[in-house]
């Protein structure tokens, strides 16, 4: 199918932007970039050749509202992030009109380890995504496919920072158990590529799309990053796994209003239990598509 028109929601944000330039990578793609307000620069930056920027609220749309922003999609990809008004109640409702307007697929904002395996009261964030998609799950057939996208944790230094793990500026990596739980890592350039490929694809896309640059524990990252810098890190065990859901608990109960207090442990809980690793690969389905390692970013200088 020629002339593809992939809607994206939350185009403002970082993997938005990087979705938005994946897509157009193909020559026969287009783009509509759902925005609150076109005017503002962040948005107006995106302004360019086969972008059609187009006002919209995910949470205070119209139904006469969300179908016009998916009409004509061949896919709608959302970059949302946000609270359960947002990653449950909007995203549905963009899936619904995505399917009344005949578009192929949803790929809702996932972009995280594997929620469908992490139990249940681990991870707030992975409840509400799980949340979504059993009830996203009910749209899928008739043509239709609602497509998650998961890829582990970002190769990112700001990431890693607020999850607790790794602190580029001092040199300090931090783990809890014993630091050689496997970890899938992808960088967000690679996570834009496999989702805008998934966004395009004609065949029948997995549910649950898992791909990734690399998997690596972390203690074989800091004796990586080592190697290739040639200095030491700052390595810490913090305590035992057991320790890790006290203190998550002791947090929590302490400030519940701040999630900056106990959010980055609960992504921690699911990724030193192990319990959140990717499924089989779907790399190959697109094999163009050349991820990074650990080590060939740690070599650029990017963690």
């Amino acid at each position: 199918m020629k002339n593809k028109l992939i809607v994206v929601a939350g185009a403002t944000g970082k993997l938005g932007q990087l979705i938005i330039g994946a897509v157009l990578a193909n020559p026969e793609a287009r783009v509509r970039a759902l925005v609150r307000d076109p005017k503002k620069p962040e948005a107006a930056a995106l302004a360019r050749d086969r972008v059609e920027l187009f006002a919209f609220d995910a949470t205070a749309a119209t139904d006469a509202a969300r179908a016009e922003a998916v009409k004509g999609a061949f896919a709608v990809v959302s970059a949302l992030q946000g609270g359960p008004d947002i990653i449950i109640d909007a995203q549905l409702a963009l899936a619904r009109a995505a399917k009344a307007a005949g578009a192929r697929r949803f790929i809702p904002s996932d972009y995280s380890y594997n929620v469908f395996t992490l139990p249940e009261g681990i991870n707030v964030n992975s409840d509400w995504r799980r949340a979504s998609a059993f009830q996203a799950r009910k749209l899928a057939g008739d043509g239709f496919e609602v497509v998650h996208v998961m890829q582990g944790i970002f190769l990112d230094p700001a990431v890693m920072a607020f999850c607790g793990i790794y602190d580029k500026e001092k040199g300090a990596v931090r783990y809890w158990g014993d630091g050689k739980t496997p970890i899938d890592w992808t960088t967000w350039e690679d996570t834009a590529r496999f989702t805008a490929a998934a966004a395009l694809d004609d065949g029948q896309v997995p549910e649950h799309l898992f791909v990734s640059g690399d998997r690596m524990d972390l203690l074989t990252f800091a004796k990586t990053w080592e190697a290739a810098r040639g200095k030491k890190l700052d390595v810490k065990r913090l305590g035992s796994l057991e320790d890790l859901e006290q203190e998550t608990k002791r947090r929590l109960q302490a400030e519940p209003q701040n999630m900056y207090a106990w959010l980055p442990l609960m992504y921690q809980r699911g990724v030193f239990s192990g319990q959140a690793l990717l499924g089989p690969s779907s790399n190959a389905r697109y094999s163009a598509i050349k991820p990074e390692t650990v080590a060939q970013v740690i070599a650029r200088g990017a963690v």
